[in-house]
């Protein structure tokens, strides 16, 4: 470590994920907040996922569809972290955890602080007590890890993420209210049950996103004879401006590690309904969450008036943009590694 304030950070993602989903996502702006903040940062990810790194962050690529078990995967690893030096080894996700608790395993002096954060629920974890520190991005999957010693620290986004302009898509839509659903089109994101909980539902809806499910999501419209209210828009680049464009934010989701969507709603000053997922969960008023499993209940809970929505979310939106921006991430962050570095 250069002086007491500037760390050399190793931060390890292992994603087979052809796309940028959260965890991608969440890796690619902590270096980068990182690096910005004046520390060292490198990164080892898939190549596709080496895109939108800052200039002065390095990036070492390596093949994400090797066995966690692989010797020459995890001999490749342990080289690149005794070359380095780092003062901080982070493991980004439960594949990259894995590695680093069974090199720590063989290996007392990896880094002094070795680090793992977890995104989502899993029924096993790797050996937890191997780790310096433990990041959960929300404290209902900080509830779930068996770990004494997890710190809960929630995802950001930048905090000007509300200025966008909005979608003419959405101005121009018909019935109000306009409610708009982000997600990839797969079935843990409850979409089949949110369309059919629409059929009682007055306004429109718009569903952002791609996936497999799309043609049984869109039959799904056609039975329900929703095809002039609700709307499958595919992958779109323009979220925070269909954001800025709708009434109201729905997330219909079944589980959630850490829900980015619910993030830019409240960053972007949108009224959200949600199921018993995280990070809504731990916001938004009681009344806003849909903790039932019948579509005519969803349904009434989506009938609110959302101006009185609206209101009854002040101190959630207030609280939102004190804790769910980049700054407070890196910020939070940083403080768990110079613990950890102390502790070690």
């Amino acid at each position: 470590m250069a002086d007491s304030n500037t760390l050399d950070i190793l931060l390890i993602m292992v994603s087979a994920n052809p796309g940028v989903g959260g965890l991608e996502k969440h890796n690619r702006e902590l270096a980068n907040g990182l690096a910005k903040a004046g520390h060292r940062v490198t990164v080892i990810c898939a190549t596709a996922h080496q895109h939108g790194l800052a200039q002065e962050i390095g990036r070492v690529a390596l093949n994400p569809k090797q066995s966690r078990y692989n010797p020459l995967l995890l001999g490749r690893l342990y080289k690149q972290i005794c070359d380095g030096k780092y003062d901080v080894v982070h493991a980004q996700g439960t594949k990259a955890a894995a590695l680093m608790a069974t090199l720590a395993r063989f290996s007392q002096v990896l880094a002094p602080a070795l680090v793992a954060s977890f995104h989502g629920f899993k029924s096993r974890y790797p050996a937890l007590h191997r780790f310096t520190a433990v990041i959960a991005v929300s404290n209902s999957l900080a509830e779930h890890l068996p770990c004494a010693k997890v710190q809960v620290v929630y995802n950001g986004l930048p905090a000007e993420y509300g200025e966008a302009t909005p979608s003419e898509t959405l101005i121009t839509a018909a019935p109000k209210p306009v409610w708009l659903a982000v997600g990839r089109l797969v079935s843990v994101k409850g979409f089949d049950f949110l369309i059919d909980s629409f059929k009682g539902v007055k306004g429109s809806l718009y569903i952002a996103g791609d996936g497999p499910d799309k043609a049984l999501l869109q039959q799904k419209i056609l039975d329900n004879e929703l095809q002039h209210r609700v709307t499958l828009l595919g992958h779109r680049d323009d979220i925070p401006a269909l954001m800025a464009a709708c009434d109201g934010v729905v997330i219909s989701s079944q589980r959630e590690g850490f829900s980015y969507v619910f993030a830019e709603a409240m960053l972007a000053s949108k009224p959200v309904i949600s199921t018993n997922v995280p990070i809504a969960n731990e916001f938004l008023p009681e009344h806003h969450i849909y903790r039932g499993n019948t579509p005519d209940g969803f349904a009434s809970l989506l009938n609110s008036d959302l101006h009185t929505a609206y209101h009854d979310q002040a101190c959630a939106r207030e609280r939102a943009h004190k804790e769910l921006t980049i700054e407070a991430m890196i910020n939070s962050t940083v403080a768990v590694y110079h613990k950890a570095f102390v502790r070690s």
